[in-house]
């Protein structure tokens, strides 16, 4: 994997491991946060960035909180095996309820980072 790709990577594992118990964020919240890799145009990054994000943590290490980043929808995005499933389960344990259609109140339980003192 070229350098910039682990840099990458490296930034949204980094996003996701700050994401509190009980809170979540969406793939595409994760990746408006990081600029593109370099030689990615904008718009052509902008298109593809949150699948990027989700592709990142197919490889994440285990002990990231992976569970707390789900879709744009609130709900958990569908993949083979018991992901899903186990998914649901651990945002359940931190107290995270999910509604008749299975979908989480972005509006309540999205976390947004402090964008800190240079912003």
């Amino acid at each position: 994997m070229p350098e910039d790709q682990r840099a990458h990577r490296t930034a949204i594992f980094e996003i996701v491991e700050r994401i509190p118990k009980g809170r979540i964020m969406t793939y595409g919240g994760i990746a408006g946060m990081i600029p593109p890799p370099s030689g990615i145009d904008y718009l052509s990054y902008a298109r593809i960035r949150a699948r990027w994000v989700g592709y990142a943590l197919k490889h994440c290490p285990e002990t990231l909180p992976w569970h707390r980043v789900v879709n744009a929808q609130g709900r958990i995005s569908s993949r083979l095996g018991l992901g899903p499933a186990l998914q649901r389960t651990l945002l359940e344990e931190e107290g995270v309820v999910f509604d008749e259609l299975g979908r989480l109140d972005l509006e309540r339980l999205c976390w947004e980072p402090d964008p800190g003192p240079n912003s």
